[in-house]
């Protein structure tokens, strides 16, 4: 965009909304008229961009993401070019022509269905905008869900959701989990007013939140047509930690308030929703998968209201008309809580039952109705516990999200870390660390937490300095704690073993042995790692047999106390199949390299790092076996993952491209 644009125009990755208004006239800020025009519109649609060109315009709604959605108003002039080209993108949520001449655009206008009107006056523009847009606010509201794959196949597409389904449900249940207090408020309330800086009607909404809000209003609170329904569903779905950390009152006050008004009996509720030909045919191969959706899911207990949202939906060829029909009995189902909130709701008339983030459904059909033109999706509420992710759910709640515990700021950095989101991590623990914990417990695991990060970052010096320090107090304050000293002797080593440092390691997993012994813990999960090492450091030496003796000792532990999709689980068969690799066994290095990659894109996010890392020990061993088509392939793969999360200057960034050089 041009300098010319005012600074409410912002790019579409600062928008904290789902919506964007996008403006193209050559002459939009040359008129009083259309000046005053913005302000009234960024009371409807807060985040408004101008534009002048109509190269410019397209570019800028062919950068953004199929989960944009986006409002268009456009001159007569400029609309015959422009609208052909972007009308079927999936962002593209409506269209207004803003002309001189009606006439000349009103019957050509008809051939698109995102047309929504060829207006002269701006009056009568943005009345129809306001209107339009108090539906469409929540139809066209992207639906995000992870599926789950009970199939338990190595389709990537699906396993690759895997990751994102128990990793969503883990950062809600923490955040649920989580008290609040005066500040996180205040940082709420001014992260809004600088988002709508300039925009006064939700300004006066943001400063009456701040005056009135209480949590027995939360429910109105979220319904209301304002910044709180805007920000918070775009901050589930998008998943902004630092926002919803920021909101996680509001989330506990809502499922305070669904707990409390949890409906009693059998209710069968309904949800439109339109859906792109990609988003319903991944549905279509799911059925009878699990389905978590990540934000607070609105649906109707009357069809026909749900129904009323067809009339105002724009259908173009890529998206269909969907009707969802949930049967939900809380009598035979354990589950997150949803209740009937008309009486609670800003607008009581809508006979909206609302779920709460994370309730998991079963896909049970789909099929389409012809006599009304629509696709029917039917599912039914499951058990939280119906899922065989339910044990991995738990052991990860336990290691890093709290336990049954009430959840904290090291916990919410501890899941962060797990899910790979390393910077916003290491923020959370930089604010704790400000506040230096006073027990020695939160201290160390703070310090252990540290230097994880920094090992998981390859910044080896920092990582054990901090693991140093929880040592040293560790030591200090409780000597006897031997499993836990063990533990931080064994991570000391561990760092020595990445700075190839072998002696050093050695000296320390010898010292972390000599402390499980004390505390009579040779079975202790902690021997996991102990072993790894170890078989670590026989491999570096091409001790190949010592290795897999180490590695396969490790994984025995591992299968005693973990879950078997637990990541953890990967780490030693990518050893084991390193071993295979270096000495020839080809198939069993390839089985072990594809067990390991299944069981991390089921239990870690799609863009982690270790994923990343797997793909390329697939794509190493593919290029010692001379395939090099396949193994070409797979450092794309990787080095594809790799971009979306670190900088070019990164190591990991540097090797995947010179791998992909060499081939």
């Amino acid at each position: 965009m041009t300098a010319a644009n005012s600074t409410i125009a912002q790019t579409h990755s600062n928008n904290l909304e789902t919506f964007t208004l996008l403006w193209l006239d050559a002459e939009v800020n040359t008129k009083e008229e259309n000046k005053h025009a913005q302000k009234r519109l960024r009371s409807i649609i807060n985040h408004l961009i101008i534009h002048h060109d109509q190269k410019e315009c397209q570019q800028y709604i062919m950068s953004c993401s199929a989960q944009d959605r986006l409002i268009l108003i456009v001159s007569g002039r400029l609309s015959k070019e422009l609208i052909p080209q972007i009308h079927n993108l999936r962002q593209v949520s409506a269209v207004y022509i803003y002309c001189w001449d009606k006439k000349a655009y009103k019957q050509w206008a008809k051939q698109f269905t995102k047309i929504k009107g060829v207006i002269v006056k701006v009056d009568d523009l943005i009345d129809q905008i306001k209107v339009d847009q108090k539906d469409r606010g929540k139809q066209e509201e992207p639906l995000s869900m992870n599926i789950y794959n009970v199939r338990g196949n190595a389709d990537k597409s699906t396993t690759e959701l895997n990751g994102h389904f128990i990793h969503s449900l883990l950062l809600i249940d923490v955040l649920i989990r989580m008290k609040s207090n005066d500040t996180d408020k205040k940082k709420l309330i001014q992260v809004c007013k600088d988002e709508y800086t300039d925009n006064d009607h939700q300004l006066e909404i943001v400063s009456e939140f701040e005056r009135h809000y209480q949590s027995k209003k939360a429910i109105w609170w979220y319904t209301r047509d304002a910044f709180l329904y805007s920000m918070l569903n775009k901050a589930l779905r998008v998943q902004n930690t630092e926002l919803l950390l920021l909101f996680r009152f509001v989330i506990r006050d809502i499922y305070e308030r669904l707990k409390k008004h949890q409906c009693q009996d059998l209710v069968r509720v309904y949800r439109y929703q339109p859906m792109s030909t990609d988003e319903l045919n991944a549905l279509r191969q799911s059925i009878g998968q699990f389905i978590s959706i990540n934000s607070f899911f609105s649906t109707s207990a009357d069809r026909d209201v749900a129904l009323r949202f067809l009339k105002h939906s724009a259908i173009s060829n890529d998206l269909h008309p969907i009707l969802f029909i949930i049967d939900a009995d809380p009598r035979v189902v354990k589950s997150k809580p949803f209740a009937d909130i008309s009486s609670h709701s800003y607008f009581p008339l809508e006979c909206e039952i609302l779920f709460m983030v994370g309730c998991i459904f079963r896909l049970i059909d789909i099929y389409r109705d012809d006599n009304e033109q629509i696709w029917i999706i039917k599912m039914q509420l499951a058990e939280d516990n119906d899922h065989d992710l339910k044990k991995l759910f738990n052991q990860l709640k336990a290691d890093y999200g709290g336990g049954e515990n009430e959840t904290n700021l090291q916990s919410f950095g501890d899941v962060l870390q797990l899910m790979g989101k390393y910077d916003s991590a290491e923020k959370i623990y930089s604010d704790l660390h400000k506040t230096s914990p006073s027990d020695d417990t939160s201290f160390c695991h703070l310090c252990f937490s540290f230097g994880m990060l920094y090992k998981e970052r390859k910044d080896y010096d920092r990582s054990l300095q901090w693991f140093q320090r929880a040592l040293d107090r560790k030591t200090r304050t409780n000597p006897t704690d031997f499993v836990y000293i063990g533990g931080l002797y064994c991570c000391i080593g561990n760092i020595y073993m990445e700075k190839n440092g072998y002696n050093e390691a050695i000296k320390y997993y010898n010292t972390a042995m000599d402390y499980y012994k004390c505390a009579n813990a040779t079975n202790h999960p902690y021997m996991a790692s102990l072993y790894h090492g170890n078989a670590r450091i026989c491999c570096a030496q091409k001790q190949y047999t010592e290795a897999l003796n180490y590695y396969q000792r490790s994984l025995v532990i591992q299968q005693e106390h973990l879950p078997s999709n637990h990541p953890d689980m990967a780490i030693n068969l990518i050893g084991i199949g390193d071993v295979y690799r270096n000495v020839g066994k080809y198939q069993l290095a390839m089985d072990n390299y594809k067990t390991s990659l299944d069981i991390r894109m089921k239990s870690l996010p799609p863009q982690h790092q270790d994923i990343a890392s797997n793909v390329r020990s697939i794509g190493l061993l593919y290029e010692t076996m001379n395939n090099l088509k396949e193994a070409l392939e797979y450092y794309k793969k990787a080095a594809s993952i790799y971009r979306q999360s670190l900088s070019s200057e990164n190591s990991n960034v540097v090797e995947i491209q010179k791998d992909i050089q060499r081939i």
